[in-house]
């Protein structure tokens, strides 16, 4: 069972999602746009809750969803090269990447213990 924090990111995207294409069919009166941007956006919360929130499922979801929008507006060639921009920035900027960068992480952890430097002295 998906963590609590998942399912509030996979509700956010699909609400996203059907509001980009509501708003694209009633008031822009552009079907195409909407179409792409509800798919791409039902594409990430798929991916958020089977994978995760992690670095790897990020920046999968990130190029798929570059990928099909380019193929809604018809603008595939520069989907492809935006793809491959963030593919590649995530390869330099994670643990395996050859410039020895340290990992980031998309969804920072906040901690939960008390600071020790707030001792109130």
């Amino acid at each position: 069972m998906p963590s609590l924090k998942r399912v509030h990111i996979v509700a956010a995207f699909v609400l996203f999602g059907v509001t980009a294409f509501l708003y694209s069919l009633v008031i822009a009166q552009r079907l195409l746009l909407g179409t792409g941007v509800a798919i791409a956006s039902l594409v990430v919360a798929v991916a958020t809750y089977y994978g995760g929130t992690n670095r790897r499922t990020a920046t999968h979801a990130t190029v798929v969803v570059t990928l099909i929008y380019g193929v809604f507006t018809l603008q595939l060639p520069v989907a492809v090269i935006a793809a491959c921009v963030v593919y590649l920035t995530a390869w330099l900027t994670g643990p395996d990447s050859p410039l020895d960068a340290p990992d980031t992480q998309v969804f920072p952890v906040e901690s939960t213990a008390p600071n020790e430097s707030d001792d109130g002295n």
